[in-house]
């Protein structure tokens, strides 16, 4: 096997993003504010339509705050690559065994990102964090593998991961 690879975390981007994805929450919430005020009787479909959109702002705010907190605060390294599995700190406290793991590099239409799928039984006994799992629901209903090995915080793009990923497993076809 190859030689560990260890990728520091990098937290600045990370914590100004956080600020970002907080301001989004505030602004799903006064949508929502906005258009509960305006119900009433004679509401066309205007306050049904702001309350919708503020919730949407509002949950994916809590899911992308929630994983730059992770990020943010994250000491150490990010990723550790070995032997034993990959450990990314950012999706899971411990080690997912590189035979339970399939992934590719996809493009999503604006960017590339390393996607990855984790079989049971490691699944399940990896602990994946609720904003991982949040993020995974979104990628299975585009029909891509589950979790992201993200970028943020590694200084790293997708192809910069996959090519150290690569050494330790295949990527799927």
């Amino acid at each position: 096997m190859p030689a560990p690879v260890l990728i520091a975390n990098r937290p600045t981007l990370p914590r100004l993003l956080l600020l970002f994805w907080v301001a989004e929450i505030a602004v799903g919430l006064l949508f929502g504010a906005a258009g509960y005020g305006l119900l009433g009787p004679s509401e066309n479909g205007g306050a049904v339509v702001l309350i919708v959109m503020g919730a949407v702002l509002t949950l994916a705010g809590l899911v992308m705050a929630g994983h730059c907190w992770r990020v943010a605060r994250l000491s150490g390294n990010a990723i550790e690559m070995t032997d034993a599995g990959l450990m990314d700190r950012r999706l899971s406290a411990r080690p997912i065994a590189w035979e339970a793991i399939s992934w590719k590099v996809i493009f999503n239409g604006r960017s590339y990102a390393l996607q990855m799928d984790v079989a049971e039984p490691e699944r399940s006994a990896a602990g994946i964090t609720w904003s991982a799992r949040a993020l995974g629901l979104f990628s299975r209903l585009l029909r891509q593998p589950e979790f992201n090995v993200a970028s943020l915080g590694t200084g790293l793009s997708a192809h910069g991961l996959a090519e150290r990923m690569r050494d330790f497993r295949s990527p799927m076809v």
